[in-house]
């Protein structure tokens, strides 16, 4: 009776654990990227943190041999706690696994548990707020971590890039406009040259590998670039081509909505609505500014976002999430029309794809997107054979863009590739 009564309450507490949206592992292959594995995921952010300061609008990148590290944060839209742990995958250059065992990048056993947490406080949609300094490597990379539940890594929740960079090499870099003469008023053009010192370098061109970023935005990343200048006996490497081959669209400034209140709507927002299940943000319809001539309105931070609740009184657990409707005033073109930036990790998705709609004669593209309380910078994005990317937003040379150069390097006999250069600047710097 005794053993009985045992099992008993070993299975009443088996079946008193929280029930949560769940997804069959089967289906969530893991994805080298930054990507979400179930739809009740809301705000995730890596920033790094130095001396306790989170710096909001940093990228995810950390030095191996300072004392910044990373810190995630991240919203699960349920009130069931979940039991979650993190695991760190090392890549190569391109992104894929790479053939390291963990004792090669960290000193402590990859499988972290995450025990901060705090549950929204008096909001509209439920929220638990996850917190996890992330443990740095100690070999320079590029990085994914993963999160799920349970302690079993086939039970994805999500996956996000981080690098970590040892600041062996020196990067030099100018912006110009572009040297193809009909590109002159659209294009930037990066040039820069590499100094890689006393490295062991045999064939620069294969152990030395420059990538280059706009706006941290992977899917535009320039891959593959062959140097136009090599003197092994300097150990230099430059890369100033005369084509289009380091070339970005200047694209234009960003465009913004301020969503740091739900009480009033804020600049570009059209209305708020609260009917106590759900909270309705619209924006204000937007027009092409694609035949427009360039113009400056303010200086934007770039396509990126801030997580800020400034309602009096409230801190950020108050923080509430709205359903955002993106409008682009338009007649239909043929193409697909995408709302992106850093908020979505530029994702070119279902999610992110606006549909057209002629209510009462209004011609427009919409798309409605749940976001927490913050401040958000955007752009519409075209995918057409008819039509350029920027085909709503216009492409200008004096538009300012921020830059990453990134320089990776794999040592003659080594199966990993080593971060060992990185520099972040704008094209205009004011």
């Amino acid at each position: 009776m005794k053993n009985l009564a045992i099992i008993t309450i070993t299975f009443l507490l088996v079946q008193c654990e929280p029930v949560v949206p769940q997804q069959s592992t089967s289906n969530k292959k893991i994805v080298f990227d930054n990507f979400d594995y179930e739809g009740f995921i809301g705000n995730v952010k890596i920033v790094p943190v130095e001396g306790g300061q989170i710096k909001e609008l940093e990228n995810q990148i950390v030095s191996l041999n300072e004392s910044d590290q990373l810190f995630l944060s991240f919203d699960l839209l349920t009130d069931q706690f979940e039991n979650l742990s993190a695991k760190i995958y090392h890549c190569n250059k391109d992104w894929n696994k790479s053939v390291l065992r963990d004792m090669e990048f960290l000193t402590q056993i990859n499988n972290f548990r995450i025990t901060d947490f705090d549950y929204s406080v008096n909001t509209v949609v439920p929220y638990i707020n996850y917190r996890f300094d992330i443990p740095k490597p100690y070999l320079s990379g590029n990085y994914i971590i993963a999160v799920f539940r349970r302690a079993n890594p086939d039970d994805l929740i999500l996956t996000r890039k981080f690098m970590v960079v040892d600041n062996k090499a020196s990067i030099d870099h100018t912006v110009r406009v572009s040297t193809t003469i009909n590109m002159r008023e659209e294009n930037h053009q990066i040039e820069f040259g590499v100094s890689y010192g006393n490295l062991q370098v045999n064939a620069p061109a294969q152990d030395i590998s420059p990538v280059i970023l706009q706006n941290h935005n992977w899917n535009t990343a320039i891959r593959n670039i062959r140097p136009t200048l090599i003197r092994t006996n300097e150990g230099f490497v430059e890369y100033r081509h005369l084509d289009l081959t380091t070339n970005f669209s200047g694209w234009n400034e960003f465009r913004f909505a301020d969503l740091r209140t739900l009480n009033v709507a804020g600049r570009n927002v059209g209305r708020i609505t609260n009917t106590g299940s759900k909270i309705n943000a619209p924006l204000k319809l937007d027009g092409s500014r694609g035949g427009l001539t360039y113009t400056q309105n303010f200086q934007d931070i770039n396509g990126n976002y801030i997580i800020q609740n400034t309602d009096p009184g409230e801190s950020n657990l108050n923080a509430d999430y709205a359903q955002v409707t993106f409008s682009l005033k338009s007649e239909p073109i043929n193409g697909d029309v995408f709302v992106i930036g850093r908020f979505n990790n530029w994702r070119l998705n279902d999610d992110n794809r606006m549909k057209y709609s002629d209510n009462n004669g209004l011609g427009r593209y919409e798309t409605t997107l749940e976001l927490k309380q913050g401040y958000y910078e955007y752009l519409y994005l075209v995918k057409s054979d008819d039509h350029p990317p920027y085909y709503y937003e216009g492409s200008h040379f004096q538009a300012e863009n921020e830059y990453e150069i990134l320089v990776y390097y794999r040592k003659p006999g080594n199966v990993n590739d080593e971060l060992i250069g990185y520099k972040r600047f704008r094209s205009i710097e004011r």
